[in-house]
């Protein structure tokens, strides 16, 4: 079973208000399409780590920070659901901190985002970009009853003080991937699930081997 963490970075146009305010209400108000989450602007839903803690809070800094091409950009973050659900058989205590667990893997992974996107020096030291950013976890359940717990989070076109950009090129997607799913693997410790679920699958694969066969074991 190979362990696949989901990321996908979208961005929205400068000046594109209404479809940021979109956005940022669906964030704030909803789980999915269907679910609409009561009181959601309430403390606890939004998780500020400098760029505001609702939604118009959010869009304000977006568009102080914004660059001539970019308002905001956007980040999802979603674990292998199968995998993260087994975790509840298999280890009760770490399922009971998988919300806890994702926030640490987005805390992480920006750690990585704003070290790559910093400023390199000729002695081979580096700056980290200071990037504010804000994000919501949504936990709704999949068609099959499974939770999809996953992240989103915002970040501004342009560092705290306007004077670098924040880019997110092709190359840098695969990045935050490899980030995110090591981290995640590391934190979760999904091996775990993966190495029980190869040895239920090689035993149910013994019993199929095993069925209808005319076997006698003789003892000497």
């Amino acid at each position: 079973m190979t362990m696949t963490c989901y990321t996908d970075w979208k961005f929205i146009s400068a000046g594109s208000y209404t479809k940021a305010r979109g956005l940022l209400k669906y964030l704030e108000y909803r789980e999915d399409r269907v679910n609409h989450v009561p009181r959601a602007s309430g403390p606890g839903r939004w998780v500020d780590c400098g760029l505001g803690g609702s939604w118009q809070e959010i869009l304000e800094n977006a568009k102080v920070l914004q660059s001539d091409k970019v308002l905001l950009r956007a980040l999802v973050i979603r674990p292998p659901q199968e995998q993260v659900a087994q975790l509840e058989q298999t280890d009760p205590g770490r399922w009971s901190q998988r919300r806890d667990l994702l926030e640490e893997v987005v805390h992480l992974v920006m750690d990585a985002e704003m070290e790559r996107a910093g400023i390199r020096r000729p002695d081979g030291s580096s700056q980290p970009l200071d990037l504010p950013y804000s994000y919501v976890i949504h936990a709704p359940d999949d068609a099959l009853g499974v939770e999809s717990s996953h992240a989103h989070v915002i970040v501004p076109a342009m560092d705290r003080d306007r004077e670098r950009p924040f880019n997110v090129y092709p190359k840098d997607v695969q990045h935050t991937r490899e980030v995110a799913e090591r981290e995640m693997e590391r934190l979760f410790e999904l091996s775990r699930v993966q190495d029980r679920q190869a040895e239920v699958d090689l035993w149910q694969e013994m019993d199929v081997l095993l069925v209808d066969r005319d076997i006698d074991f003789h003892g000497r």
